[in-house]
């Protein structure tokens, strides 16, 4: 698809000589590389003037080239966050970025009335205090149950309204003190969270003299057994602290941040010393090529993306970075809109940042960097490379762990390259393809009878599961089971993005340019679940698209053969052989996939009741009815003056209600 864009001599033209951001795309609207400037002018142009010299990838990304954006700001702070935001939300291919950044999990303290801890691998501007990333998921959720011991916070979704009667079993195990029924107050229960903010922050100091405080006072009321559990809770707290490691005799707030690069490969190693105590450690592995950038680069992008993670954007701070007067040339993309929060909590974006972050190389932007940081934490923030000194031997410390982690990754990754290549190459012998293939999707459906059916796309990259490609899809069919059509839909609705056509104007072209973006990929091979029948629905579906060239094969489950079209004997694949555990890993993950939509639009099916097609009926008036009587039956048995006596309804309504569940 060849969108219709002015000339790039013409956009070059036009650049203003102000701060911002620019985006660079292909001929297909695809974004290939973010950057901000403070001259978006000299900027942009320097890339495409005849005397510059670039590395092969930045060379390679200006061919591609064809249009470029841009959003004008105030100032290098503003372009700076920008840039790392939209960097985050595109993942541009030649831009230098955490590694599949989304799989990356958070520890999430909710922004509700009663807050919860919860495990998430999604950050969102909601008002919730988040906590990491976390490299080490299992670790995390292990963190979690520590602190719900210690800090008997809820678990359970269920409205705090005060309609609950009695307390669930989370309170007689101690594991929760039930403000559900008004065993505790708000505000008590908002100390609780105060405190366990400050046991996550690594703040252990301040938090054992707040537990030995409140014990001290509870004692002095005689409220022993409130007294009693402080003194658990203390004891608790005190036992996790002796075990963290003292890196600094003084009570210092810093990061250490270092690197190793092999192979093509960087591996950031962070290590959080708060209090002078190592609280945790993490490292990540980015995308990019590592060996080509220049350090001080990678630092500057590595700590752009890190601490935007672990401070997402307050609503003030983004009206404060991205003023509403950002203009955009040809497309005016603004940033998300931050939603009004229901609850605010001072010092989550400060808590987040270090007043020391120590660095094996100074990035070029750092001075932007620390003002920006400064200005988040709301106090001087520096960004240091120590020489000599503790500090150095600590950073020394840190970057060989860098070292250990980026040696277990390459050998990980090669044991896995190895193995799918093998797999990959056995497959497309198999198949007679002309080379191995390296994108595969792989299609399924779910239904009962017909009932919210659905279908499933996986996709495998070189042997492994692209779980942000996946897509699922409400099958629109709705004239009884019928497997075939149902396959039939779902490559219709994927594959005819594949088709050049042009876009045409009005409402719904920007949805239609998304899908287009996301289904812009050729696969080099469609797996159907299913045997010949679905496969000859699918080559219908490739016929009518003018798709020949895509291959297609479908995988029988009753004794994994696989099926071509043309050919009425199947492939059947030694029992035990990599090709064989692939595509059978494929289908699975693609059957499991399916069957978690279904049973998703299922279970919402299911709680659709009867009152919801009555005009004048919302939620209010449905929950007070369903509390009066019990169920839609008791409403069908009551009287219509018994129905009209429930708060908010009129008789008209209750007889309206009486007709419609006759």
């Amino acid at each position: 698809m060849i969108l219709d864009h002015p000339p790039l001599e013409q956009t070059l033209a036009q650049l203003p000589d102000d701060p911002g951001v620019y985006l660079m795309e292909d001929g297909a609207g695809r974004i290939l590389y973010i950057g901000k400037a403070v001259s978006l002018r000299s900027r942009v142009r320097s890339y495409f003037q005849e005397s510059s010299v670039h590395h092969v990838r930045i060379q390679a990304m200006v061919e591609r080239v064809a249009h470029v954006r841009w959003i004008v700001v105030h100032n290098e702070v503003e372009a700076l966050i920008l840039e790392a935001n939209l960097i985050k939300r595109h993942q541009p291919p030649y831009n230098v970025r955490l590694r599949d950044d989304k799989r990356y999990p958070y520890l999430k303290l909710t922004n509700e009335p009663f807050p919860r801890l919860v495990f998430t691998r999604q950050v969102r501007n909601d008002g919730a205090r988040y906590f990491g990333p976390y490299t080490d998921a299992h670790g995390l959720r292990e963190l979690i149950d520590l602190a719900r011991v210690v800090f008997p916070m809820r678990t359970c979704r269920e409205p705090i309204d005060g309609r609950r009667t009695r307390p669930c079993l989370q309170y007689h195990i101690k594991r929760c003190l039930a403000p559900c029924v008004g065993y505790q107050s708000e505000d008590e229960y908002d100390a609780l969270v105060d405190e366990v903010v400050l046991f996550l922050e690594g703040k252990h100091e301040l938090l054992l003299e707040r537990l030995r405080g409140a014990m001290d006072a509870a004692s002095e009321a005689m409220q022993y057994e409130r007294a009693a559990h402080l003194r658990d809770r203390l004891i608790a707290v005190r036992r996790l602290t002796e075990k963290q490691m003292v890196v600094w005799q003084t009570r210092i707030d810093m990061d250490l941040i270092a690197h190793a690069r092999a192979q093509g490969q960087t591996c950031f190693q962070v290590f959080m010393v708060r209090s002078g105590k190592l609280i945790g450690q993490e490292h990540f592995i980015v995308d990019g090529d590592g060996d080509a950038e220049a350090s001080e680069a990678l630092f500057g992008d590595f700590l752009e993306q890190f601490y935007t993670a672990r401070a997402p954007l307050t609503e003030a701070a983004a009206s404060a970075y991205l003023p509403k007067g950002s203009t955009s040339a040809l497309d005016n993309q603004a940033p998300v809109p931050v939603p009004q929060r229901a609850r605010r909590r001072r010092g989550d974006a400060a808590a987040a940042i270090p007043k020391e972050i120590l660095v094996e190389a100074l990035p070029e932007d750092g001075g932007v960097i620390e003002r920006w940081l400064s200005q988040t934490k709301g106090q001087r923030v520096r960004i240091l490379r120590p020489q000599r000194g503790p500090r150095a031997e600590y950073l020394r410390m840190v970057a060989q762990n860098a070292e250990q982690n980026l040696r277990a990754f390459l050998a990980n990754q090669e044991v896995q390259e190895t193995a799918s290549a093998r797999s990959l190459t056995e497959l497309a012998a198999a198949l007679d393809l002309p080379e191995a293939p390296r994108r595969i999707e792989c299609y399924d459906i779910s239904n009962v009878q017909g009932t919210n059916a659905v279908a499933s796309m996986v996709v495998f990259v070189d042997g492994r599961a692209k779980k942000s490609e996946y897509r699922k899809f409400a099958m629109h069919y709705d004239r009884g089971p019928n497997d075939f059509v149902m396959m039939q839909e779902a490559l219709r609705r994927r594959l005819r993005y594949l088709r050049p056509e042009s876009v045409g104007q009005g409402e719904g072209v920007a949805r239609e340019l998304t899908k287009r973006d996301r289904f812009s990929k050729r696969p080099d091979l469609i797996v159907i679940d299913g045997g010949k029948g679905q496969l000859g629905a699918v080559v219908e579906v490739l016929e009518e698209l003018d798709l020949f060239g895509i291959p297609v094969a479908g995988l029988a489950k009753e004794h994994e053969w696989l099926y071509l079209p043309g050919q009425s004997e199947p492939i059947v694949l030694p029992a035990g052989s990599p090709a064989l555990h692939l595509v059978m890993r494929i289908r699975d993950e693609a059957h499991r996939f399916a069957i978690t939509f279904h049973r998703q639009r299922r279970g919402k099916a299911m709680t659709v009741s009867a009152l919801d097609a009555v005009e004048g009926v919302g939620g209010v008036r449905k929950r007070r009815l369903l509390k009066q009587f019990g169920s839609v039956a008791g409403i069908k048995r009551a009287a219509l003056d018994e129905i009209a006596a429930v708060k908010g309804l009129t008789p008209q309504l209750a007889a309206r209600i009486k007709e419609a569940l006759a």
